[in-house]
């Protein structure tokens, strides 16, 4: 797909800073928490219960599955900490921790954050090209550095910024998704000015895969700072921001959760996706003369395929969305389609994908 020169959002539809409409999406049975083993404990996982938890697997580091809705906490492990894959109750039947921990667990004093303290890593791109990249990262207000805890990336769109993101501008609070998911930790980069048909245009290239580079660095630095769940990973974006997320999703799908897309597309930059499933989430509207829908549209097969999903469709909260069956338990792919929208963010984004997101 070509990308278009300038991705910017032409219409703001009503409540899309702030969510708009809040539905509750449908919800994975819990499974049973297995007990699992990282390199430095050995616990019990949190047992399922209840219809509307989303017990997930652990994928990293052999880590306990995580248990659903009221789970319990796993028993005390050989080392003397307690096992962590108990699931948390509360609307969204939020999964628990997978029960492995990062370099920034129990950090006593880690770095200050927050629209007052851009971060600067450098990035090298396959070519041997470095260059300085900027990112922005909040905590939750309640963040502990003894609890594993989500994070979500928020991609910017063409001509905007990571410092918008974090603000409460347009795009600000993260999409609106921020105030919806509490106990996450997000991220927000800078694209550089590197537009294809407008150098002077901040956007996600890849050249030389040197946006999936700096994603990767990212996540290396907020592990290493914060204590973050490997496995709960997961990205989000408008426009080109939506065009980076289903670049993840394809190329990073391993270490990735899940994706919320809004207008994006998949352009796989001459790579080849990598097949392994992973949860999505994406709108467009059928009107889009930006960013064609067809790009989504080849997003979501490729989503689709990767989950051994099937072909038929069951409508799920908020229309006009509906979710794919047959998929490999734990990676649903729901797919909203705006019947006469163009090129914005609708206002049942922000809560569809809080939900979608709260699920891991």
């Amino acid at each position: 797909m070509r990308v278009p020169r300038v991705l910017v959002p032409l219409v703001i539809a009503a409540g899309a800073a702030c969510g708009g409409s809040t539905g509750t999406m449908s919800k994975l049975p819990g499974t049973a928490g297995a007990g699992g083993t990282t390199a430095t404990q050995t616990g019990a996982g949190g047992a399922s219960a209840g219809t509307s938890g989303a017990g997930e697997a652990g994928r990293v580091g052999g880590a306990g599955t995580s248990g659903g809705q009221a789970g319990s906490n796993g028993a005390a492990g050989t080392s003397g900490a307690g096992g962590t894959n108990g699931g948390g109750a509360g609307s969204n039947g939020a999964a628990g921790a997978s029960g492995a921990t990062t370099a920034g667990c129990g950090l006593a004093n880690p770095p200050a954050v927050g629209a007052a303290n851009p971060q600067t890593i450098n990035v090298t791109d396959s070519k041997g090209t470095t260059a300085a990249r900027q990112f922005y990262v909040s905590l939750p207000a309640n963040y502990d550095s003894s609890q594993p805890t989500r994070v979500v990336f928020a991609w910017h769109y063409a001509g905007g910024s990571a410092s918008a993101l974090i603000s409460s501008s347009y795009g600000g609070n993260f999409y609106g998704i921020q105030p919806l998911l509490p106990n996450t930790i997000f991220v927000a980069g800078q694209g550089l000015l590197s537009t294809p048909g407008d150098a002077t245009t901040s956007g996600w290239p890849n050249t030389n895969g040197g946006d999936v580079a700096f994603t990767k660095a990212m996540i290396a630095w907020v592990e290493a700072n914060f204590c973050v769940d490997p496995a709960r990973i997961l990205s989000t974006g408008m426009s080109y921001g939506g065009i980076m997320s289903d670049t993840l999703g394809c190329q990073m799908p391993d270490v990735f959760r899940a994706v919320g897309v809004m207008s994006g597309a998949l352009d796989n930059f001459g790579t080849a996706c990598k097949s392994h499933p992973i949860a999505a989430w994406i709108t467009h509207g059928d009107a889009d003369t930006t960013v064609d829908i067809s790009g989504d549209e080849t997003a979501r097969d490729q989503f689709l395929a990767d989950n051994h999903c099937g072909t038929t469709t069951t409508a799920v909260t908020p229309s006009p969305c509906v979710s794919y069956g047959g998929c490999d338990s734990g990676y649903p792919v729901v797919w909203c389609e705006v019947a006469g929208e163009g090129h914005t963010i609708p206002s049942f984004a922000a809560s569809g994908i809080a939900n979608f997101f709260a699920q891991f």
